[in-house]
């Protein structure tokens, strides 16, 4: 599976449909003489514009966007803590630009705030639906525990000790909806193919969760920087005999890859957000896959909408059916017998036949 670069399989027809928005998007590029320049303005979280997850997936749907319409001129501010958001957006305000993406649940409140204080501005906010009175809102969110019960399968497909783990940056729902799909994907695996695989790290509360709500208790660094704290943490699941770990955790996570170089062959780290062996190529060796999510594509529609004047706030819902969230394999070698496996619950996933729930599968 290639990496998520497109929603749906064209972005170049005639129109595309985000859950309940739809963007229309021209065949052509847009003479530059045409229009006066418009401006895509992006707001980081504090991992940074070269984090190779979210923020980077951001910027990289701005500046997909300026490729298929010269007039677009794409632009970011990095936020080095959060109180850095709300005098980043007013920045871009000031600047005039035409939508203002800003990337991260914690940017939630500054968004709002925004969004009421100018009705007209157009915002995007990835990983994050804020209650504004705005019409100009778009919440861009994904089920991403659909790709993360597929990278369970694959853990546990390939785990050789029976073990497996999983941690996140901060705790809440965009981060855990990865960590309890992936605990699914693993009790999914073991129920249906009879097998043993433990998974440390996270531990899911009952019930079912929601892009609103996933509850459980589970490992957490306390933010999206913290390399080191992610090193710590991935040595200690390899102690206590993981040997492939996934980090939703942003840059934290090449401490996690710095742990697997250091424990040496038969240690791998399944990545998150964006694939991880084109955003960090060096390492794809350790990557046994990607859980990603369909961050690049929908900036990317949501910019050339807001371009275009098509615009409308709302929601969009990436899942697997519409390449919203994806698995995507790594450098290491993936029996087909176990990518055929993983195909095979990707259809039922999407035809409704099986759950993502974790709760559906106890452990035996």
């Amino acid at each position: 599976m290639g990496s998520i670069r497109r929603l749906g399989t064209v972005l170049g027809a005639a129109s595309l449909v985000l859950g309940t928005l739809t963007v229309s998007v021209a065949a052509t590029t847009v003479s530059a003489s045409a229009a006066t320049k418009f401006k895509a303005c992006v707001v980081t979280d504090t991992g940074g514009i070269n984090d190779k997850s979210f923020n980077a997936s951001a910027w990289a749907g701005a500046q997909a966007a300026a490729k298929q319409d010269k007039n677009i001129v794409p632009s970011y501010l990095s936020s080095t803590s959060s109180t850095d958001y709300a005098p980043n957006i007013k920045t871009f305000e000031g600047e005039g630009c035409g939508i203002i993406v800003t990337v991260g649940f914690l940017m939630d409140a500054s968004t709002a705030a925004a969004g009421n204080a100018d009705l007209t501005q157009k915002f995007a906010i990835v990983d994050d639906a804020p209650v504004t009175k705005s019409k100009n809102v778009l919440a861009l969110q994904y089920e991403t525990d659909q790709g993360g019960f597929l990278g369970g399968i694959l853990a546990a497909g390939m785990s050789k000790t029976g073990t497996v783990a999983t941690y996140g940056g901060e705790n809440f729902s965009s981060v855990t909806l990865y960590m309890n799909g992936f605990v699914a994907g693993v009790r999914y695996y073991d129920k249906k193919y009879n097998a043993k695989v433990k998974v440390l790290g996270w531990k899911p509360a009952k019930g079912a969760c929601s892009l609103a709500a996933c509850n459980g208790k589970g490992t957490f660094v306390g933010n999206f920087t913290d390399q080191t704290a992610g090193k710590t943490i991935t040595t200690g699941d390899f102690s206590a005999g993981a040997d492939i770990v996934f980090p939703v955790a942003g840059s934290v996570g090449f401490g996690s890859v710095a742990a697997a170089q250091q424990a040496g062959a038969g240690h791998s780290i399944m990545w998150v957000d964006s694939n991880g062996c084109v955003s960090d190529a060096t390492d794809c060796k350790w990557f046994v896959g990607t859980v990603a999510k369909g961050v690049q594509p929908s900036v990317e529609a949501a910019v050339l909408a807001a371009a275009k004047g098509t615009f409308k706030g709302g929601t969009y819902v990436g899942t697997l059916a519409n390449n919203g969230t994806q698995l995507e394999y790594g450098g290491i070698k993936v029996p087909s017998k176990l990518k055929s496996k993983i195909a095979t619950a990707k259809a039922g996933i999407i035809a409704g036949t099986i759950s993502v729930n974790p709760n559906k599968y106890p452990i035996g």
